[in-house]
């Protein structure tokens, strides 16, 4: 092959690159150098949040939930179990990869249950968080990194960078021009704000995350999510991510009525 055809390929196949692949924009380095070695980024397979959510709706204030325990685990590669308890109901909802359900139990007779298979748009929305939450910043499958230009948060220069996984998941994220630090995170109508630090093995996590989004009337519903503490790359039971078929029999007596996968 001639240089001049070698020249020519290289530039088509730059062309026809994907978006995210040919140019990252350069807050994003940045932004991973903030939050830790770019090493121990890439080893994580594993984070196990352990904490509090309080919600509170000012269109519902009557109906308030108070405080809730939190157990979230998020694993390589679209994993996700969380677990939210509260005084009457626990909620479990769990990701494996292109499966998702949600089980509602009642406290005070574990035999109530109700199982609930996610639809593809709540898949896909579970799917985007979780990829977000382990694979820092990095451009997901089919989708994009696009760098939109300076903005002020708060008063802090940023840069405005959007995270596109489909139409329907795009995270605008708005980091510190100087540091890297994230200061806000834009996800459709709702909006996200990290404070306080816990550092484990030298990579940054937020110590609260308040979201806010827009009611019927207008006004904010809060949620503030704290966390206790956080653990990475532990051995996790394979059960935490078994379909609820395999599990429900431990809670519910064979003759329960239990609502099977259609």
């Amino acid at each position: 092959m001639s240089k001049a055809s070698a020249s020519l390929l290289a530039v088509l196949m730059a062309l026809l690159a994907p978006a995210a692949a040919r140019a990252e924009p350069a807050v994003i380095g940045l932004a991973r150098a903030y939050l830790g070695p770019q090493s121990t980024l890439d080893a994580i397979q594993s984070i196990h949040y352990v904490g509090s959510l309080e919600r509170v709706d000012p269109d519902h204030a009557d109906k308030g939930a108070g405080r809730l325990s939190l157990d979230l685990t998020f694993a390589r590669p679209l994993r996700q179990h969380q677990v939210i308890r509260g005084a009457k109901m626990n909620r479990t909802t769990v990701l494996d990869g292109y499966d998702a359900w949600d089980l509602l139990q009642d406290n005070a007779d574990p035999r109530k249950v109700r199982l609930t298979w996610l639809p593809p748009g709540e898949i896909k929305a579970l799917r985007a968080d979780t990829w977000e939450n382990l694979f820092y910043y990095r451009a997901p499958p089919g989708g994009a990194v696009e760098d939109k230009g300076p903005a002020t948060v708060d008063g802090v220069d940023c840069e405005r960078v959007a995270f596109t996984h489909d139409a329907n998941a795009v995270y605008e994220r708005y980091f510190d021009r100087d540091t890297g630090r994230l200061v806000l995170t834009v996800r459709g109508t709702e909006t996200f704000r990290e404070s306080g630090e816990i550092r484990v093995d030298g990579v940054r996590f937020p110590k609260k995350i308040v979201s806010a989004q827009k009611t019927a009337s207008g006004k904010d519903a809060v949620t503030t999510v704290t966390f206790d503490s956080i653990v990475l790359n532990e051995a996790l039971n394979p059960d935490l991510f078994a379909a609820p078929s395999l599990v429900l029999p431990k809670a519910v007596p064979a003759a329960g009525a239990v609502p099977q996968k259609k």
